[in-house]
């Protein structure tokens, strides 16, 4: 099962919003692109109380008190009298088995037979809070189908109880997939893990429940309370701290619970350093992950003294280390980037293996903000090897590193709308709460509000001031018509293992002018192909006549291909063919060709194209490049 689309409404700041993930389902990461204070923790927070992970509960906030829920749930300026709902709506499709699962989900738990033709491959469930003058009055949920049963010797189905609604929208929550939700402050990686119940905070509570997945992971059913925790606290054990160890030392247990950690290294140090060289393409050598144990006095919170007082109990923790050939280093004191990565590798690996037949939606909310730029690229190029084909990645971001220009497409525009206004920083964070309004654009549209834009990148560019460093050096690449030519030669460029050349997509063949006077005011190369029809040879001969451009600096695309008047060209008419069954038609379409394109891209998935086709594409971008020089 997957989403496809998300629908909010008055959650905080969100008068009403959508978030869609399109229908193919072949796009997988997804990017909230907006200013500090713009709305997109709101955002990710509001999908994440449609499904939200257990883990991550720990750390965002367990089940609230009435109070709390209005204070955070309920639009900020009305938790004194707001009436209505607050409605997160999501549309699944479901994928091939899952109609089977929660068929057989229902007559296994419950003795439930259900109608399967009842059943419908896409539907919307609504999960909803209702309020009156302030006053939680429940919370509910709701579908926009009806499933149909039959109990004991029935022989016609019929609509549900009330019971046995409850135990169908049950069976249907149970293959949604999870929503994992990590803020920033989770990548700091601890420096104990304590895997006993002593009070240590939500971030060790989300930490040891990792340690666990890990254990999962390895196959040998260890669990953190059998094998290690009540080897500890046996009762020959439950003495004070003083008489512990030399009693404890003496035992078996220790080897044991060495074995059980040694295991949990070894497992870490195989999946998190394959993943890490799959990304990065960097051998690990002779490193590896190393994982130490020890024992600390327990202790425990005392109600009626509110202080903590020491047990008998005694307290587990572990320590995470990298061993470099005869060199151990504590987690802790590695770099900056190399602690988040290892955080964000231990999240995405062990978290998806604990229900594997159940996907995961996965939220960061400004991810690797702090790191260098260059590491920041590292991890959007990761997001795709991460989420492979099950899952899905929705992060937030306010750095132009952390923004692909081939996902662009599957990238929305967070605005705070009274920060439209030319607010700073300051007043966008004070302003009155009665006129604010999470806005969330899809790009596509949010460009075409900008039609003066001179590029397809110039809009995102804008909306977070990005302003270039002096260090910048200048760049000679291609202007291209439009985001249909980027993107289908980008998935080429991809395809077959190229670099170059570099293409700036415009907004059309009539629009270059002011980037063409732009250029020759800088005293930069300009480089331009234009389609060969009849648009782009009117326009080309009113730049070469404007502008006094050579042949050299402007060309049309037939002249690279002869069978390419327009990109789309470049495709068989087998290809064709075999793109419209991907969408269903008997012939792809140019918007067909263009989506595909973007969204095979953007997941790293080739499409099934013809041998001829990569030909005529390779000898397309040789001369391409030939011409950008």
């Amino acid at each position: 099962m997957r989403y496809t689309k998300f629908e909010i409404q008055n959650f905080k700041g969100i008068q009403k919003a959508e978030v869609d993930f399109g229908s193919t389902g072949a796009a997988r990461v997804f990017s909230l692109v907006g200013l500090n204070e713009s709305g997109k923790t709101t955002v990710l927070e509001a999908i994440h109380s449609f499904a939200p992970d257990s883990d991550a509960n720990t750390v965002v906030g367990k089940e609230r008190a009435i109070e709390e829920q209005r204070r955070l749930a309920v639009p900020r300026s009305r938790i004194a009298d707001f009436s209505g709902k607050v409605s997160i709506k999501a549309h699944l499709v479901l994928d091939d088995g899952d109609r089977e699962k929660i068929i057989s989900y229902l007559k296994d738990e419950y003795e439930i037979i259900a109608d399967p033709s009842t059943l419908p491959d896409a539907f919307v469930y609504e999960r909803y809070s209702s309020y009156q003058n302030g006053d939680l009055i429940g919370s509910y949920y709701d579908t926009d189908f009806e499933l149909t049963i039959k109990t004991g010797r029935q022989r016609n189905f019929r609509t549900p109880k009330s019971d046995e609604a409850k135990h169908v929208s049950e069976a249907l929550r149970e293959y949604m997939p999870s929503i994992a939700y990590f803020p920033s402050f989770v990548f700091e990686f601890p420096e104990r893990i304590f895997l006993s119940s002593r009070p240590a905070g939500a971030k060790n509570s989300f930490y040891r429940r990792l340690f666990q997945d890990i254990l999962d992971f390895g196959g040998r059913g260890h669990t953190i309370r059998e094998h290690i925790v009540s080897r500890v606290r046996k009762e020959e054990y439950r003495v004070e701290w003083v008489g512990f160890l030399p009693v404890f030392k003496k035992s078996n247990e220790r080897q044991q619970i060495d074995q059980v950690i040694d295991h949990a290294a070894r497992t870490v140090t195989g999946v998190v350093y394959k993943k890490w060289n799959e990304i990065f393409g960097e051998k690990i050598g002779n490193k590896e992950v190393i994982i130490d144990w020890d024992v600390e006095q327990g202790r425990k919170y005392d109600l009626d003294s509110k202080t903590y007082i020491n047990t008998n109990d005694h307290d587990v923790y572990v320590e995470f280390q990298v061993k470099d050939g005869p060199d151990r280093f504590s987690i802790g004191t590695r770099s900056l980037g190399f602690r988040w990565f290892f955080s964000f590798l231990l999240f995405t690996q062990f978290r998806a293996n604990r229900n594997s037949d159940r996907s995961i939606v996965f939220l960061l909310d400004e991810p690797a903000s702090n790191l260098h730029a260059s590491a920041q690229q590292k991890l959007i190029e990761s997001f795709p090897e991460i989420v492979g084909d099950r899952h899905m990645l929705i992060y937030s971001t306010h750095s132009h590193y952390m923004i692909e220009p081939t996902w662009l497409e599957q990238a929305y525009i967070v605005q705070n709308e009274p920060t439209l206004t030319n607010a700073d920083m300051i007043d966008a964070a004070t302003i009155d709460d009665s006129s604010v309004n999470v806005c969330v654009t899809p790009y596509r549209r949010f460009l075409g509000e900008h039609s003066a834009s001179a590029s397809y990148f110039q809009p995102i560019i804008d909306r977070l001031s990005v302003v270039p460093s002096k260090f910048d050096p200048d760049k000679t690449g291609i202007i291209i018509e439009g985001k249909s030519d980027y993107y289908i030669f980008e998935y080429f460029k991809w395809h077959l293992k190229r670099k170059t050349p570099s293409l700036y997509p415009a907004r059309g063949a009539g629009t270059l002018s002011a980037l063409i006077a732009l250029l020759k005011g800088w005293g930069l190369s300009i480089r331009i192909v234009l389609d060969s029809d009849k648009a782009g040879e009117k326009e080309k001969n009113r730049y070469v006549d404007e502008f006094v451009l050579s042949s050299d600096e402007i060309a049309l695309l037939s002249s690279f291909e002869s069978e390419c008047k327009e990109i789309e060209g470049v495709f068989s008419t087998k290809d064709k063919e075999k793109m419209g069954v991907l969408v269903g038609k008997a012939v792809a379409t140019k918007k067909d060709i263009l989506v595909l394109s973007q969204e095979y891209l953007a997941a790293k998935k080739k499409l099934p194209l013809e041998v001829s086709t990569l030909q005529r594409a390779r000898e397309m971008l040789n001369r391409l490049d030939d011409f950008s020089r």
